[in-house]
Formats: structure tokens, C-alpha cells, sequence
């Protein structure tokens, strides 16, 4: 995923703590990724579930639900 590493190469230059990837992430999205992060927050409310702090966590939770768990193997074969 391009943009992962550049926005992992942005927040590296800018030295970005831990605590302030998240928020600043989630500023940043636009269009479907709006509507997924909504979704998702919507979803964990709902459920009763803890509210996500850490940019690792959107990632883990982002991944879990929208991508299939067949892509990481396809991505390993190509390498």
C-alpha cells in the first residue's frame, strides 16, 4: 500500500508522536475512506466497543473489515 508508506514517510519526517497519528489520519480522509471510517465508528458504538486511539489500531480495524484475507497472500506471491 503506497499510501501507507507515505503517510509512515510523512509522519517519520515531521516526528510524530504516537498519539497525534491517529487524529491526524483521520483528518485527512475524503471520500470512500470517509465513509469507511464512519462506518466503523458507527459499528464500534453500537457494539459497545472501545473507541480507536492509535493509527495501528485504524489500520487493524480497516484491514480487518474491507480487505479480503486472501489479498496478503496474493501480495506474498507477487513478491
Amino acid at each position: 500500500m503506497d499510501w501507507e508508506m507515505k503517510v509512515e514517510q510523512l509522519f517519520a519526517f515531521h516526528q510524530i508522536c504516537e498519539e497525534k497519528k491517529f487524529p491526524l489520519a483521520t483528518l485527512t480522509f475524503q471520500g470512500h475512506a470517509m465513509y469507511l471510517w464512519t462506518s466503523l465508528v458507527q459499528d464500534r458504538m453500537r457494539h459497545n466497543n472501545l473507541a480507536i486511539k492509535y493509527s495501528n489500531d485504524l489500520k487493524f480495524s480497516l484491514r480487518r473489515r474491507h480487505i479480503p484475507s486472501y489479498y496478503n497472500r496474493e501480495l506474498m506471491e507477487k513478491l
